[in-house]
């Protein structure tokens, strides 16, 4: 998710043995391997407190860009929301990606989104029993299922009134009506994310 014409957002697993010559960013198309304009890395750099309380706990990193991108109606950034800020429980979310629309399917060749709700931080953690903090947003439709991000889609964006407030980060399958989903907490990092900003 594009912060600034420099700089992207992603969950810091998606870098995990990975080489910044090795990624490229595709902007500006919703099709996954086509259209848009492509960009090489010059460097990511994950949140210092990666996987010290936790295995997925500040899952976040920045991606900066070796070339600036000019927005257009088909690149946008995204802005964050304040340091600390938090959402109702029951608030409407939107999770964008190119991942699998099933457990363990095929990713999708097309960008796709689905609207999915927040869950009460205590309830979720409950569920889980281990490995949800404070600096996580859990969505889902609870108790129902059906829908969520899934396989392909971490480091994707959640947002809520196009402002991006959560990474996709991790989850027991996918869309499973007793474990929701759980992204990084943007608003856990928003300063952080300011000061590294290029």
């Amino acid at each position: 998710t594009f912060i600034t014409p420099k700089m992207a957002v992603s969950a810091a697993h998606c870098t995990e043995n990975v080489s910044t010559s090795s990624r490229r960013i595709r902007a500006g198309s919703s099709n996954r391997n086509s259209g848009g304009i492509i960009i090489n890395l010059e460097y990511y750099r994950n949140h210092p407190e990666y996987r010290q309380q936790t295995r997925y706990d500040a899952d976040i990193c920045i991606l900066v860009l070796a070339q600036s991108l000019s927005f257009t109606p088909a690149i946008q950034q995204a802005p964050i929301n304040a340091q600390g800020s938090e959402l109702p429980d029951g608030s409407a979310v939107i999770h964008a990606g190119w991942g699998t629309t099933s457990s363990g399917g095929s990713s999708s060749s097309i960008l796709r989104d689905v609207t999915i709700y927040t869950i009460n931080n205590s309830v979720c953690a409950n569920r889980y029993r281990t490995g949800v903090t404070q600096n996580m947003i859990c969505a889902g439709i609870l108790d129902v299922g059906g829908k969520d991000a899934c396989q392909g889609d971490s480091g994707g964006p959640l947002y809520f009134n196009k402002i991006l407030v959560g990474v996709v980060s991790w989850g027991r399958g996918c869309a499973d009506a007793y474990y929701p989903g759980v992204s990084t907490k943007v608003s856990s990092y928003s300063n952080w994310i300011r000061n590294n900003a290029v």
